[in-house]
C-alpha cells in the first residue's frame, strides 16, 4: 500500500530542503521524495494533505536507559521488581516513539530488560521505536556498582572481559557497552578516573567486531577517553572532561561523541534537589560548566557529535528527548539544522545504520515527523508538548499522544528556563 504526504516543506536530514514536497511510502520504505510535479503519485494511494506543515526524519537517540524512569532516587527505582520494570519500560518506549524518536540505542539495562522490550516491539506486541540493545554494561569491580542492581557485569582482566562480551551477545545484544571511567551517578564513583584498561576494552571491541557489532564506552575523564579510542570503540558516551588531546584523537579516528547534556540539565533544574542523592547532585553541578565547554570544543574541532540524552536519569523522562536538541541551539553549540542532522543523519552513521535510516531517501525506512511549525526556525517545536502533528515509523502512523501524566510532579517542580 502506498501512502503520500503531500504539500509540506521537507528537510531530508542531509542537505536537501524541498518546498511543496511530496513523499511516497510503499509499506515500510520510502518510494519517492521530491517536488510536487516531479514525483508520480500512485493510483489508489492514501494521500495526507500536509500543506503548511514541515517534515523531517524520525529522531535517533543514541543513549538511553529504557528501564529507568526519571525518578529522583535511582537507588529505590532499581529495587523495583524486574517484571514491573519491564512493563514500565514498554510504556516508556511507546512515549518515546510518539515523541518522534523512531530509533534508540539502549546502553545498559538491568538483567536484559532492554532485549526483552526490543523483542516485544519487533513482534508487534507493543508500540515503540527501533531498539538497539546492549544488555548489561561491562565494567571492572568497583565501589558503587551495587547501587544499580543487575545493571553491571563486572569483569577484571582480558579473559573475563572477553567472556562478558560473549555473554551479552549470547543474550541477544546488538552492541556492547564498557565503562572506561567512573560515573557521576554511582556513589564512590570518580568520573575522571579511568577504569577498564586498554587491553580489557580491546578484548570487548574485538568480540563485537567478529559479528559486526560496535562498542560504546562510558567515558567522562580524558585518560579513559583516550584508552577507549585506542582500544577501537566507535562512540564515546558523555566525554565530559575531555582535554585537547582526547578531542583531537576522537576527531582523527572518526569516533562519535554522544553528548548527554540532558542528564545534567534535568538533574540540576530540580528545585530543592527533590529526592536526588546529594552525592549525585554535587557531582553533576561540578561538571556542568566544563561539560558544555568541552562539547563546544569538540564540535569546533570536528568531532562528530550525535544526540544522546541519557533518558531515564533523574527527571530526564522518556519522551522529553528533544530537550537535547533544544539545548544545542539555546547554548549556541549548533544551529537548528545542525542539531537536526546530529539527531538523524550523523546519529545513523554512528550506529552503522545510515544505509537504512537517518535521511529521507528512496529505499530507506519511512521514519519521519510531521510538524506544525518549522523546526529550522524554532527547534522547541520538537518538544512533545510542542507542535508534532504526525509520527511515522516504517511507514506506519503512530497513534496517540505522549502520556505526560507521570511527569506532573516533576513538571511542576522543575525550573525549565
Amino acid at each position: 500500500m502506498y501512502t503520500v504526504l503531500d504539500g509540506a516543506t521537507l528537510f531530508d536530514g542531509g542537505k536537501k530542503h524541498i518546498q511543496d514536497a511530496v513523499m511516497v511510502f510503499k509499506d515500510s520504505l520510502i518510494h519517492a521524495v521530491g517536488e510536487r510535479g516531479k514525483v508520480k503519485i500512485p493510483k489508489n494511494a492514501k494521500t495526507i494533505d500536509c500543506t503548511g506543515k514541515y517534515i523531517i526524519p524520525g529522531l535517533i537517540d543514541t543513549h538511553i536507559h529504557l528501564d529507568m524512569h526519571g525518578m529522583g532516587d535511582t537507588y529505590h527505582e532499581s529495587l523495583v521488581e524486574d517484571k514491573l520494570r519491564t512493563i514500565r519500560a514498554a510504556k516508556e518506549m511507546t512515549n518515546t516513539v510518539r515523541a518522534g524518536v523512531t530509533t534508540v540505542r539502549n546502553v545498559g539495562s538491568a538483567n536484559f530488560i532492554d532485549i526483552a522490550v526490543k523483542k516485544a516491539v519487533e513482534d508487534g506486541l507493543i508500540i515503540g521505536p527501533r531498539i538497539l540493545a546492549s544488555g548489561k554494561i561491562i565494567c571492572m569491580m568497583t565501589a558503587g556498582n551495587e547501587y544499580f542492581k543487575g545493571l553491571y557485569r563486572e569483569a577484571d582482566g582480558v579473559e573475563e572481559n572477553r567472556k562478558a562480551a560473549r555473554e551479552q551477545i549470547k543474550e541477544g545484544a546488538d552492541l556492547l557497552k564498557v565503562m572506561a571511567t567512573g560515573a557521576i551517578m554511582n556513589p564512590g564513583g570518580v568520573p575522571g578516573a579511568p577504569q577498564l584498561d586498554i587491553d580489557e576494552i580491546r578484548a570487548v571491541v574485538n568480540e563485537g567486531r567478529k559479528i559486526g557489532f560496535h562498542t560504546a564506552a562510558h567515558a567522562h575523564g580524558a585518560e579513559g577517553i583516550k584508552n577507549a579510542v585506542k582500544a577501537g570503540v566507535r562512540t564515546i558516551e558523555h566525554g565530559t572532561l575531555a582535554d585537547e588531546e582526547a578531542i583531537r584523537m576522537m576527531a582523527d579516528k572518526g569516533v562519535f561523541l554522544s553528548s548527554t547534556l540532558s542528564s545534567n540539565f534535568w538533574m540540576l533544574k530540580a528545585k530543592r534537589n527533590n529526592n536526588i542523592p546529594q552525592f549525585m547532585f554535587e557531582k553533576a553541578k561540578e561538571v556542568e560548566k566544563i561539560r558544555k565547554q568541552n562539547l563546544g570544543h569538540a564540535i569546533e574541532n570536528g568531532v562528530k557529535v550525535v544526540m544522546g540524552t541519557d533518558a531515564g536519569t533523574p527527571y530526564n523522562y522518556h519522551g522529553k528527548n528533544a530537550t537535547e536538541l533544544i539545548q544545542y541551539v539555546k547554548l549556541g553549540l549548533m544551529s537548528e539544522e545542525q542539531a537536526i542532522v546530529a539527531s538523524t543523519k550523523t546519529a545513523a552513521e554512528a550506529l552503522q545504520m545510515d544505509d537504512r535510516i537517518g535521511t529521507l531517501e528512496k529505499r530507506k525506512s519511512a521514519d519521519c515527523i510531521v510538524l506544525g511549525e518549522n523546526p529550522l526556525e524554532n527547534i522547541s517545536c520538537l518538544d512533545p508538548e510542542g507542535s508534532i502533528v504526525f509520527v511515522f515509523k516504517e511507514g506506519t502512523l503512530i497513534k496517540g499522544k505522549v502520556d505526560v501524566a507521570h511527569w506532573a510532579f516533576a513538571s511542576s517542580d522543575l525550573e525549565t528556563s
